[in-house]
């Protein structure tokens, strides 16, 4: 507790399932939080916005802007500025949609994906992370995801949406870390947010040696330590919060853990020569 005392948090689609649980715990470090999200979600923030601020005894503003463009993310940076004087931590959430069969996807379903997911990120790096240049210090966590890195033929614009926030957070690591501003990536895998079907959870649980997906709080310690000076050397990167999957290749079930703890011991010890395994007899 008190890791984030009184730093100053900016986050975007607040409302939003990665936003609110990095609010909360945000809030309970001991920052003082602006809370962005969309139209759509304004009750949703100023409902969120008045309860963090009970609990945690902090200022916490909300705002309501369409930041996929220039005039209103400049006018809310402003607003940011004018009520705390200073930006320490800037977390961009901001997502939609993005999956679906290629042949079906509308060019409207693109345009949000990118303008929310990609191009809202490039604003409010440009312009919050100016302010955070010129006190010379600040933390940028760009949450992204696994399929920034993996080929999925269900989410491509999704992936590519990803993919450039991934890029994008290589380059500004430079272009900003010059000034002191740090920025990462924070990429998710797959989460209890997402209503896979039974088929679709199962392939997934094949490469998560845990057997089970990732809840809000397997994200959060992540995002405390990133925004932390503890991560000063993290910078220009992303850092993986999924269990491993998304550097998994296939497993196959003769080789998966058969008893959880491990009783039984290996054969390492023994003298004897051990049964080659299918796959090596077929590479001789």
């Amino acid at each position: 507790m008190g890791r984030l005392e009184d730093k100053v948090a900016v986050i975007t689609q607040a409302g939003g399932y990665f936003g609110r649980a990095v609010a909360e715990a945000y809030a309970e470090e001991g920052a003082q939080l602006y809370l962005h999200d969309w139209s759509e979600r304004k009750e949703v923030i100023e409902k969120m916005t008045n309860e963090l601020s009970a609990i945690s005894g902090k200022k916490v503003l909300a705002g309501v802007w369409d930041i996929t463009t220039g005039k209103p993310t400049k006018a809310m940076t402003e607003e940011i500025m004018e009520a705390f004087g200073h930006v320490d931590i800037l977390v961009n959430t901001g997502m939609e949609g993005g999956h679906g069969i290629l042949f079906d996807i509308r060019e409207h379903e693109w345009d949000m994906c990118m303008d929310r997911g990609l191009k809202s990120y490039f604003l409010t790096c440009q312009y919050i992370g100016e302010e955070m240049a010129r006190v010379g210090y600040g933390k940028i966590i760009n949450i992204t995801s696994i399929i920034g890195r993996l080929g999925s033929g269900g989410a491509v614009p999704w992936g590519a949406c990803r993919g450039g926030v991934d890029a994008m957070t290589y380059a500004l690591g430079q272009s900003l870390g010059e000034y002191g501003v740090r920025c990462v990536g924070l990429a998710r895998g797959a989460t209890d947010s997402t209503p896979y079907t039974e088929e679709a959870l199962a392939e997934r649980l094949t490469r998560i040696p845990f057997k089970r997906v990732a809840t809000e709080k397997d994200i959060i310690g992540p995002a405390i330590f990133l925004a932390t000076e503890e991560s000063d050397w993290v910078n220009g990167s992303i850092v993986y919060a999924d269990a491993g999957y998304s550097h998994a290749a296939a497993t196959d079930r003769e080789h998966r853990a058969t008893e959880v703890p491990l009783k039984k011991r290996g054969t390492k010890h023994l003298d004897t020569p051990r049964e080659k395994d299918w796959i090596d007899t077929l590479t001789t």
